[in-house]
C-alpha cells in the first residue's frame, strides 16, 4: 500500500520548545491521537499506561530517558505503511526499532516519536546461487548467524552480542572478529528493502544513491524491511582463541605492546584472518582469534609474540575450537538461544573513536589514553572499562571513505572507552563531564599529532555537537551528500527521529 498524502515539515521541533506542562499535554494528546489511529487501522498499538508499555519502552541502555509517544507492533508492510500513515497524519517523526540494543536509544528516538517495532519481521532466506542471505528487519544477530550455519555452513560478519539488532548494527558498521579478513557488516551488505515515509517499498541495491546512504546512515531515510548480505564459507572448520597476558606491565610498557601490535599488522607478516583485540588496562591483556590454518597459527604469532617478550613476560594461551564454538565464544551463548539470549542492560556513557593505517599510533598517544584510563580515574560511583579493536586487513585498505557513507577508508583502531554506573538505576549527575575529561587528553593527543579524530556509528558518542559526529561519521563531502539525498528520500522529515539523524 502506498501513502502520498503530503503534511509538510513536522513540528516535533515545537514540542521541544513548549513549556514542560504543555510539552506533557501535547505528547498526551498526540498520543491518544496515534493511537486511535492506528487502532482504527487495525495496527496493534500501546501508549503510556497500557500493560505492555514498560517492556515496549524498555531499552539496553539506561541513562537516556524513553519517552515516545506511542509504539506499533505491525505483523506485516501494510501494518508498516498504515503505521507510517498515521504518524504523518499526526505530524509525529518515526523510529524503526529492531532489538532496542543501540547504546544511544537511537532506535527509541527523540520524545515524542512513533516507534515502529520490527520484532514480527525475523524471516531469513538463502539463495543457494547468489550464497547471499537475507534477512528480516527485526532480525537478532544470533538466531540468524545459527540459522546460515545449520543450514549452510556459511557467515558473514556481525557485531559481538547475540541479542544485538542485525539491520541497525550491520547499518552502522558492524565491526566483528571476521571483519580485518571479511570486512564489516556494512561491507557485505548487497541491497537492504525500504519503505520510504509514504509507504512507497524501493529496493536499494549496490551503486544506488540510497543504498550509499544506507551503508552508515540507513535509519534516516526509511524503515529497513529486509536486507541481503553476502556470506562467507570459513577457510577452516576450526580457529584459534588465544589470549596474551603481560601482569607486569606498567602503562608505558603497555603502550609499547600495543605499539608492536599495530606495527605487526602493518606488515606483511599478518594474515587478515588474525584479530585482536587489547583491553584499556595496564597490563594491555589481548584476546585474538585466528582463522586460518590453525596448525600454522604458532608460526604466525611467533614474530609479534617475540617482540612483545622483550618489552615484558608475555604469554600465550590457546585453544582451537569448531567454528560455530567460536562463534559463541565471540558472541556469547546466546548464539544458541532462539532471541539471542537476554538483553541485559546498563546505565552508561561510551566514547570511542577509530585511526587509518596512515596514521598510526605513537607509544606517547597511547600512554596519555592508558594514563587517563588507569591511573587518573578515580570514581567508586563508576566503573571504567575498554579497548582496542585492530582493524586493518587488505579489504578495509582498498575502501575509499567516498565508497559509503559512513567513512571508514584505511581504517586501522577502534578504540572505545565505556564509563558504566555501579547504580544502575541513576548515572552521576557529573558523570558525563568527568568521563569526558578522562577521554579528551587522548583525543588531544591525537590531534596535536597530526591524526585526524574518526568514529564509528554502532559506538557514536551520544553528546557530540552535529559538526562533530557530521565530521567524524561521514566527513564534509559525505555529508553534504547525505543532506541533499534527504530531501529526495525523506523530504517531510518522517525520519529525522533522533539526536544525530540526517536532516536536509
Amino acid at each position: 500500500m502506498v501513502f502520498t498524502q503530503s503534511l509538510g515539515s513536522l513540528a516535533i521541533a515545537t514540542l521541544l520548545c513548549l513549556s514542560p506542562s504543555s510539552a506533557v499535554a501535547q505528547t498526551e494528546s498526540k498520543a491518544s491521537q496515534l493511537h486511535s489511529c492506528l487502532t482504527t487501522a487495525g495496527v496493534k498499538s500501546s501508549i503510556s499506561g497500557d500493560a505492555t508499555w514498560g517492556n515496549d519502552t524498555t531499552a539496553f541502555q539506561k541513562r537516556i530517558e524513553i519517552a515516545p509517544s506511542a509504539v506499533s507492533h505491525p505483523i506485516n508492510k501494510e501494518q508498516v505503511a498504515l503505521s507510517l500513515d498515521c504518524a504523518r497524519k499526526s505530524n509525529t517523526t518515526v523510529s524503526a526499532l529492531g532489538a532496542g540494543h543501540s547504546f544511544q536509544t537511537f532506535g527509541f528516538g527523540n520524545p515524542g516519536n512513533l516507534i515502529v517495532n520490527m520484532e514480527a519481521f525475523q524471516d531469513v532466506s538463502y539463495d543457494k546461487k547468489s550464497k547471499r542471505l537475507t534477512f528480516g528487519g527485526g532480525s537478532h544477530v544470533g538466531p540468524t548467524l545459527k540459522w546460515l550455519w545449520d543450514n549452510e555452513g556459511r557467515h558473514f560478519p556481525h557485531v559481538r552480542g547475540a541479542h544485538v539488532g542485525l539491520a541497525g548494527s550491520s547499518m552502522g558498521g558492524g565491526f566483528g572478529s571476521t571483519s580485518r579478513q571479511l570486512g564489516a557488516a556494512v561491507d557485505n551488505l548487497h541491497s537492504v528493502e525500504f519503505m520510504l515515509y509514504n509507504g512507497t517499498i524501493v529496493n536499494a541495491t549496490k551503486g544506488s544513491d540510497l543504498f550509499w546512504a544506507a551503508q552508515g546512515a540507513g535509519s534516516s531515510y526509511g524503515i529497513a524491511l529486509s536486507m541481503t548480505t553476502d556470506t562467507h564459507k570459513p577457510l577452516f572448520p576450526t580457529a584459534v582463541n588465544f589470549t596474551l597476558n603481560a601482569p607486569t606491565f606498567d602503562t608505558e610498557d603497555a603502550a609499547k605492546a600495543i605499539v608492536a601490535v599495530q606495527d605487526f599488522s602493518l606488515t606483511k607478516q599478518c594474515p587478515d584472518e588474525l584479530a585482536i583485540r587489547m583491553s584499556l588496562t595496564p597490563n594491555a591483556s589481548a584476546t585474538g582469534y585466528f582463522y586460518g590454518d590453525p596448525a600454522k597459527f604458532d608460526g604466525v604469532i611467533a614474530p609479534l609474540l617475540t617482540t612483545l617478550q622483550t618489552i615484558g613476560n608475555v604469554t600465550l594461551q590457546k585453544t582451537v575450537l569448531p567454528f560455530w564454538d567460536m562463534e559463541v565464544s565471540v558472541a556469547g551463548p546466546g548464539m544458541n538461544q532462539p532471541s539471542g539470549g537476554s538483553q541485559g542492560g546498563r546505565s552508561f556513557y561510551l566514547q570511542s573513536l577509530t585511526t587509518t593505517t596512515d596514521r598510526p599510533f605513537t607509544v606517547e598517544q597511547v600512554k596519555v589514553l592508558l594514563d587517563n584510563v588507569n591511573i587518573n580515574f578515580n570514581r567508586t560511583d563508576l566503573r571504567g572499562s575498554g579497548f582496542l579493536d585492530l582493524w586493518g586487513g587488505r579489504l578495509t585498505r582498498n575502501i575509499r571513505d567516498k565508497d559509503s557513507a559512513y567513512a571508514h577508508g584505511k581504517n586501522l583502531w577502534l578504540v572505545r572507552f565505556d564509563g558504566v554506573s555501579v547504580d544502575i538505576k541513576n548515572f552521576p549527575a557529573d558523570g558525563l563531564k568527568y568521563l569526558q575529561s578522562i577521554w579528551k587528553p587522548f583525543e588531544n593527543a591525537l590531534t596535536a599529532g597530526k591524526i585526524p579524530i574518526r568514529g564509528f556509528p554502532n559506538y557514536v558518542d551520544s553528546e557530540l555537537s552535529e559538526a562533530d559526529w557530521s565530521s567524524r561519521l561521514y566527513g564534509q563531502a559525505n555529508y553534504a551528500r547525505l543532506k541533499q539525498l534527504k530531501s529526495v528520500y525523506d523530504p517531510e522529515g518522517v525520519f529525522t527521529n533522533r539526536k544525530q539523524a540526517i536532516a536536509a
